[in-house]
């Protein structure tokens, strides 16, 4: 069996973006490489600064990816995307919160070895909380 491209995934249904009942729970992040940038604080000023997100580091079981998307554009769209254009949509729920939260990613063909394999860890998540039923 031959593996498709994660773009080439279609999942049922859809799923928007944000958090109905609050605003700012949707980030968008000009790469994959930002994204995954890890986490460092800076304490230098009055200010502690984070870099990084913990969505992509920090506990699965906290920040519990449900769904994804990769999204081709300029196949999907190519007179809106005449250029070659990706985006990977993350949709996570908080569980200790709880609240939902989504994260635009732009990333290229080349990311996706590394967009698989953290896909594949977060699936990990999801499948040791179904597993009783998975059998």
């Amino acid at each position: 069996m031959t593996t498709k491209h994660l773009w080439e995934i279609e999942h049922p249904y859809r799923c928007e973006y944000g958090n109905f009942y609050e605003r700012g729970l949707h980030s968008r992040y000009e790469s994959w490489a930002e994204f995954s940038r890890p986490v460092e604080y800076d304490r230098s000023g009055p200010r502690l600064k984070q870099t990084g997100t913990l969505l992509y580091s920090g506990d699965p079981d906290m920040n519990c990816l449900f769904r994804w998307d990769w999204d081709a554009l300029h196949l999907t769209d190519p007179d809106l995307f005449p250029e070659e254009h990706h985006r990977l949509s993350l949709f996570f729920i908080m569980q200790g919160k709880p609240y939902n939260q989504s994260v635009e990613v732009k990333v290229t063909e080349e990311d996706e070895p590394a967009v698989r394999a953290w896909l594949a860890e977060r699936a990990d998540t999801m499948r040791a909380m179904w597993e009783p039923l998975l059998g």
